[in-house]
C-alpha cells in the first residue's frame, strides 16, 4: 500500500507540472532540437516518468563519428504480452518532422493521452538517428521546403554516408547502434519518418510498406494490407496519402510534360525499412510532404504515426502470427530466391497533378494548374532471376575478420568451416558478366555479377588453389537459420546488394592491368547442388530513388 501510494503521489506531482515542451512548440517552430536538446527533454521525461529508461543495447556504439550522441529510450507497455515497436526519426537529417513527433508522442503515451498504445505497445524510440548531421544545422539546407530560422540538419553523416543506404554493408555507426538494437529489442514493427526530397502531388504523405526482393510474400501482402486500411482511415480524416513515389517520366513543376504513371518500387534491403523484411518483421516508411509548412509537416507526420500505431495495436496478435509464419515458411519451405526485379503497376488511382508557382528558393506560393488523371501505379515489383539455393556459404579465411563482424552484426550464426555438411559437393562461382560502377557510391565503387555455381573452379593460371585446410578456416554461415533470408542477399556474389556489390572483396575481385601478380581465389564458395543458368531478367541502379 506504501509503494501504491508513492506511486499515486509521483503521477499527481507529473500531472501537476506544467509539460515539457520541444524545441518547435517552445520557440513558436522558429528551431529544430539538437541532440543536447533532444537529450534535456527526454531526460525531463525520464525525470518525471520512471517507465522511460535510456536504453543502450549490448555492443552498441555510443557516439557517431563526428562525436555527436548516439541515444535511444525503452518505454515498456503498462500490459502484458506487447508488440515491440521502434521508431526513428532524422535518419536524414534535414527532415526533422519525424524527430520531433517521437519527442512528442513519448510525451503523451507518458502522460495517458493514447491509452490503448501505451497499454499493447513496447517502444523503443531513436528521436535522432543521424546525430552529427541533426546537429549541423543549416538554414541553406533544403531551401525548397518552408523551414525554421535555425535551418535544418545535413542529409548524410560525417562521413558523408547515406545512412538509408547503409543497412547491408554496416559501415556507420548509427547503422550499427539499429543492429544492436535488432539483436537485442527484435521489434515486430518499425517506422522510419521522413520528409519527401520534392515532388508534387496532392498527397499530404506518402508511404511505403516493408518489402524487399526475395522477402515473404504473405508477410508483405499484410504490411501491405496494414498500409491501405490506414490509408482509408486517414482519408475519412481528411488526410490524402498513398504509396511513396514520382510522377513519371515527366513531373509537371520539375521537368515539364505530362505523366504517364506514379512510382517506382525500390525493393533492396539497404533501405532500413525493406531491411525488415528480410528480418520476417513488418514497417512503414512514412514521407511528409515537403512543400507544407513546417508546424503542418509535424502535425500531418504526428497523425500517420498515430494511426499506424493505432492499427498495430489493435492487429498485435494476427502481426505477431504473420511474423511466426514467415519464419516456419522460411525454415521448411526455402527452394529459391529472385536476383533481380523490375516494378509493375499495383493498381491505377485518381492522382491530383499540381503544376506549381514557386519562389526563388522553389517554395510552392501558388498553383498554375491542377487535374486529376487516372494513371498506373508502379508501387509493385516483379521478381527476376530465381535461382536455387545452396546449404549455405563458405568464406575464404583471409576476409574472415571484416565479414564476420558484419555477419554478426546483423545477427547471423557463424561458425566454422568444420562445421560444414559433410559429403555435400563445394562449389566454386563461374562468373558470366559484371559491371564495376563508374561512379562512386556511398564510399565504394559497387561491383555486380552474374554467373553460377559449378563443381570447378574456372580456369585461371596459377590461381591460388582452395586446400582442405582452408575450408576447415573458412567461415560457415548456413541458411537454415530464422535469418537466412539475410545471409542469401548478403553473401551471393549475384545479391544486388550484398558483400560483393559493396566491396567488401575488391582486392581480389577487382584486378586492374597494374596488378600483375598471380590472381586471388574468388573468395566465397557454396555448398550445395551445381545450378544452371538463371533466367534472364533486368537488374537496378546502385543509386535508386528513394527517400
Amino acid at each position: 500500500m506504501k509503494a501504491l501510494a508513492v506511486s499515486c503521489a509521483c503521477l499527481f506531482l507529473a500531472a501537476s507540472e506544467p509539460s515539457p515542451l520541444t524545441v518547435p512548440e517552445r520557440t513558436a517552430h522558429q528551431r529544430t532540437s539538437t541532440t543536447t536538446e533532444v537529450r534535456a527533454f527526454m531526460a525531463e521525461l525520464a525525470q518525471r516518468y520512471s517507465a522511460l529508461k535510456p536504453y543502450a543495447p549490448p555492443g552498441a556504439p555510443k557516439e557517431a563519428e563526428g562525436g555527436a550522441p548516439l541515444m535511444a529510450w525503452r518505454l515498456p507497455a503498462t500490459g502484458p504480452d506487447p508488440l515491440r515497436v521502434y521508431l526513428n526519426g532524422n535518419i536524414h537529417a534535414g527532415e526533422v518532422e519525424g524527430k520531433e513527433v517521437i519527442q512528442m508522442l513519448t510525451r503523451e503515451l507518458l502522460e495517458g493521452r493514447h491509452p490503448e498504445l501505451r497499454r499493447h505497445l513496447e517502444l523503443v524510440v531513436v528521436p535522432a538517428y543521424n546525430a552529427d548531421g541533426t546537429d549541423a544545422l543549416d538554414p541553406a539546407i533544403r531551401p525548397w521546403q518552408p523551414n525554421p530560422e535555425s535551418g535544418v540538419g545535413r542529409r548524410e553523416n560525417a562521413r558523408g554516408l547515406d545512412l538509408n543506404r547503409d543497412l547491408m554493408k554496416a559501415a556507420a555507426a548509427s547503422t550499427r547502434l539499429f543492429l544492436a538494437i535488432a539483436r537485442d529489442f527484435d521489434p515486430h514493427f518499425l517506422m522510419d519518418l521522413h520528409t519527401t526530397n520534392g515532388s508534387y502531388h496532392g498527397f499530404r504523405l506518402t508511404y511505403t510498406p516493408s518489402g524487399a526482393l526475395g522477402g515473404d510474400a504473405a508477410l508483405s501482402a499484410f504490411n501491405r494490407r496494414m498500409a491501405a486500411e490506414v490509408r482509408e482511415r486517414l482519408k475519412t480524416e481528411g488526410l490524402p496519402t498513398y504509396d511513396y513515389g514520382d510522377f513519371m517520366p515527366d513531373e509537371p513543376g520539375r521537368r515539364g510534360g505530362t505523366p504517364e504513371r506514379w512510382g517506382e518500387a525500390h525493393p533492396l534491403p539497404r533501405y532500413l525499412v525493406g531491411y525488415q523484411s528480410l528480418r520476417h518483421r513488418v514497417g512503414m516508411l512514412s514521407e511528409c510532404y515537403v512543400y507544407q509548412g513546417f508546424p503542418q509537416r509535424i502535425d500531418t507526420t504526428r497523425r500517420f504515426v498515430l494511426a499506424c500505431l493505432s492499427w498495430a495495436a489493435g492487429h498485435r496478435a494476427e502481426i505477431k502470427a504473420q511474423i511466426q509464419q514467415a519464419e516456419q515458411r522460411w525454415l521448411k519451405e526455402r527452394a529459391t530466391l529472385p536476383l533481380n526485379f523490375e516494378p509493375k503497376a499495383q493498381e491505377s488511382f485518381d492522382f491530383e497533378v499540381i503544376t506549381p508557382i514557386r519562389n526563388a528558393q522553389r517554395q510552392i506560393i501558388g498553383e498554375k494548374a491542377r487535374q486529376t488523371l487516372r494513371l498506373p501505379a508502379f508501387t509493385a515489383w516483379k521478381e527476376l532471376d530465381q535461382v536455387p539455393l545452396p546449404d549455405g556459404y563458405l568464406i575464404d579465411p583471409i576476409y574472415a575478420e571484416p565479414v564476420r563482424a558484419n555477419l554478426e552484426a546483423h545477427g547471423l550464426r557463424v561458425l566454422p568451416g568444420t562445421a560444414r555438411p559433410k559429403g555435400r559437393p563445394v562449389l566454386h562461382f563461374t562468373e558470366t558478366a559484371r559491371e564495376f560502377t563508374a561512379e562512386g557510391y556511398q564510399g565504394v565503387f559497387p561491383l555486380a555479377l552474374k554467373g553460377q555455381w559449378k563443381p570447378e573452379p574456372q580456369p585461371k593460371a596459377l590461381r591460388l588453389p582452395w586446400k582442405e585446410k582452408d575450408l576447415d578456416r573458412a567461415l560457415w554461415v548456413p541458411l537454415d537459420q530464422p535469418l537466412g533470408r539475410l545471409a542469401f542477399y548478403l553473401l551471393d556474389p549475384r545479391s544486388p546488394d550484398g558483400l560483393v556489390y559493396w566491396g567488401f572483396f575488391h582486392s581480389a575481385l577487382v584486378r586492374s592491368s597494374q596488378m600483375w601478380g598471380e590472381p586471388p581465389r574468388f573468395p566465397i564458395l557454396a555448398v550445395g547442388e551445381a545450378e544452371g543458368a538463371p533466367s534472364p531478367g533486368s537488374g537496378r541502379a546502385p543509386g535508386s530513388k528513394q527517400e
